[in-house]
């Protein structure tokens, strides 16, 4: 989960969400099963936590099957409602890519901007 690489002094840190983690994440708390937000969360802010002020981190959805909406609104509005991150820091700090499912972004966005 380190794989970093640098583009025009900006650097960034993906997590490929297929590869790291699962290919169908879903589920809110961790009593739901291996795969849910609640674990995914804890693992944004341990990521986040290790970003220095002008890194990024990328999160990748290409290669998971689905991802399901309580997943996404715990893993990512939840970084708004704990107050880890500010709505504006969130789109500053995080870059989702979903080309296979781009509704996978659309979500996380709406979710993030109701938090």
């Amino acid at each position: 989960m380190d794989n970093s690489i640098s583009l025009r002094s900006i650097i960034m840190k993906i997590i490929n969400v297929a590869s790291d983690f699962s290919i169908i994440p879903s589920g809110r708390q961790m009593s739901d099963g291996s795969a849910t937000g609640q674990h995914f969360y804890k693992i944004l802010v341990e990521q986040l936590s290790k970003l220095t002020s002008d890194e990024k981190l990328i999160i990748n959805f290409d290669g998971v099957l689905t991802a399901g909406s309580s997943f996404l609104d715990e893993s990512f509005a939840g970084l708004i409602r704990q107050k880890i991150l500010t709505k504006k820091e969130f789109f500053n700090k995080i870059t989702i890519e979903a080309n296979e499912h781009p509704e996978i972004k659309e979500k996380i966005i709406k979710y993030v901007q109701g938090a």
